[in-house]
């Protein structure tokens, strides 16, 4: 059964609401806002447009984990989502962005149908949906209930009457072709996957008629926001029955619950996500190195790479629940045997990854002394302190750097004429042009030139000893554990942590209106969290940059 026309409909009613503004600026500052507050329905609005309502797809491992959670791990094997597009940064930024296309349409359509029979063949896949045993193929109101309880998950909303109504009609029509009670139920699952309204996260609120040129999430729109950005999942059944209590209405309810999806295991496992997105860990298994000059690099030590980063920023954030900061300059780090290795000290065992200090006297300490950042922020054969110091201005400080002109040729000297990188990165700077860019950019990186294309400590290149004093925004430093010291005492690295974390939540670049709001937050980040993240993870969520849209144009 062909749906498409009909399914498409709740997307051409929300009109204009899929694309972003385009804001500029990568930072909080510019609009003079101060004084705001972490949330709180009683404050007075701030000045300043909100983002507009907007819908956005579900990223590839939440659709899968929806399906997951509505059925069982093994259907979910057979969900096949579009695959992730990043705009501005973020995944979630383009899934706000990007329409579907006739060929996603038809992949939607096909996964959702192999979700249907795989559940219907399920003997207990059903079972939370299903409260009545059918009289036949016309038991209307056995298929009204199913719509209506499965409707409420999948949709993570109540169904409206219309709705009801229009899907119970979908199944009761199929049953009576099939004569089957159960093919009935295979359409109705399978058109509803098929929805917009699963699919895509719908957030456009309701008018507030307070003049504040805002409007606020609904509780269901809200508990959607805040379950799959904490846990990459849909909401509980539980925190939908919280949504239509009330409990969400204010920001007392949305703190405690913020609280207790963090506590739920998916929510570790949906920042693992985050973090190998925002360091671009996931690049790890895609890069390919030059094996005459790298030649122990291997798939199974990539991988082992992320994990090491990953562990280490699971062990402050989760473990300890400590200074964020420290992922920057932390003095220990977790190894397995071929990382071990592969920096040349000594592995512990007896198995898996293991906490050691770091290698001594390799200038090491927190994520930039990982193998994983300095190899996949390198060339194929080569470091590069330009894509290293452009990350660290970018994704550390959120200091927007703009892609070279299309003139501009970006080639540097060969090494018989410039022996170590820096000499051939100032013999770059001779153009104006070139230098505008990579004063900001290369000096960060270039404190980092002890460490090779995939991290390995070294003290020469091409035989000539490498100067690896280098300063960032003017303070000092050289090699990894001094530049973490020097990013954790700069404000805006604090900045950019709510910043990262709002884009990748919310989905958009900031707004305007929504400045004053994050920079509570952060504000409660440095003075009242001591920079934990868990719980300014929860200072967010019930931010009202969070639980309110702007008005659509």
């Amino acid at each position: 059964m062909k749906l498409r026309a009909l399914l498409l409909v709740p997307v051409l009613l929300l009109g204009g609401c899929q694309g972003d503004d385009e804001r500029g600026g990568t930072g909080f500052g510019g609009s003079g806002e101060t004084g705001g507050t972490t949330g709180g329905d009683e404050e007075p609005p701030v000045e300043g447009e909100f983002a507009e309502p907007h819908i956005r797809i579900l990223l590839a491992r939440q659709y899968v984990n929806a399906i997951a959670e509505l059925f069982d791990d093994e259907i979910a094997e057979l969900a096949a989502p579009r695959a992730d597009v990043t705009l501005n940064g973020f995944d979630a930024i383009g899934a706000g962005q990007l329409s579907l296309t006739d060929a996603d349409i038809d992949d939607y359509e096909r996964s959702a149908t192999a979700i249907a029979a795989a559940a219907l063949a399920s003997p207990t896949a059903l079972e939370p949906y299903l409260d009545c045993v059918p009289s036949g193929p016309d038991d209307v109101d056995c298929l009204s209930s199913f719509v209506e309880r499965f409707g409420l998950r999948a949709w993570r909303r109540p169904l409206e009457p219309m709705e009801l109504g229009r899907w119970t009609n979908v199944g009761f029509t199929a049953a009576l072709d099939f004569g089957e009670f159960e093919r009935g139920l295979e359409f109705i699952i399978a058109g509803m996957l098929q929805s917009p309204n699963f699919i895509y996260q719908i957030e456009v609120g309701v008018e507030t008629g307070d003049g504040s040129g805002r409007r606020k999430l609904t509780s269901y729109e809200l508990a959607s926001r805040m379950s799959l950005f904490l846990t990459d999942n849909i909401p509980s059944a539980a925190l939908l029955a919280a949504a239509g209590a009330g409990e969400l209405d204010d920001e007392a309810g949305v703190r405690e619950w913020a609280a207790t999806l963090l506590a739920d295991p998916r929510a570790r496992l949906a920042f693992d996500e985050y973090f190998e997105e925002l360091l671009y860990l996931r690049k790890l298994a895609e890069i390919a190195k030059d094996p005459a000059t790298y030649p122990g690099w291997s798939p199974y030590l990539a991988e082992s790479m992320k994990v090491e980063t990953i562990a280490l920023i699971d062990d402050i954030v989760w473990l300890q629940d400590s200074d964020f900061r420290d992922i920057l300059d932390a003095e220990h780090t977790f190894v397995n045997d071929v990382l071990a290795a592969h920096y040349g000290v000594a592995y512990p065992g007896p198995a898996g990854f293991q906490k050691i200090p770091v290698p001594p006297g390799e200038k090491r300490g927190g994520i930039f002394g990982h193998a994983s950042l300095l190899s996949v922020l390198a060339h194929v054969s080569s470091t590069s302190p330009t894509i290293r110091g452009k990350f660290i201005q970018e994704r550390m400080l959120c200091f927007s750097i703009p892609p070279p002109p299309p003139e501009v040729v970006t080639d540097l000297p060969s090494a018989e004429e410039a022996p170590t990188m820096r000499d051939r990165l100032e013999l770059h700077l001779v153009d104006p042009v070139c230098a505008s860019c990579h004063q900001v950019m290369d000096p960060a990186g270039l404190g980092l030139e002890n460490y090779d294309g995939v991290g390995r400590f070294r003290t020469a290149e091409n035989g000539v000893t490498l100067d690896t004093q280098s300063e960032l925004d003017d303070v000092p430093f050289d090699g990894a554990l001094e530049l973490g010291g020097v990013l954790r005492d700069k404000p805006e690295f604090a900045r950019c942590t709510v910043l990262n974390l709002y884009r990748h939540g919310a989905g958009h670049v900031e707004a305007p209106g929504e400045l004053a709001y994050l920079d509570a937050v952060e504000d409660a980040f440095v003075e009242d969290n001591d920079y934990r993240l868990r719980q300014t993870l929860v200072d967010l969520v019930a931010s009202e940059a969070f639980r309110y849209v702007g008005e659509q144009d």
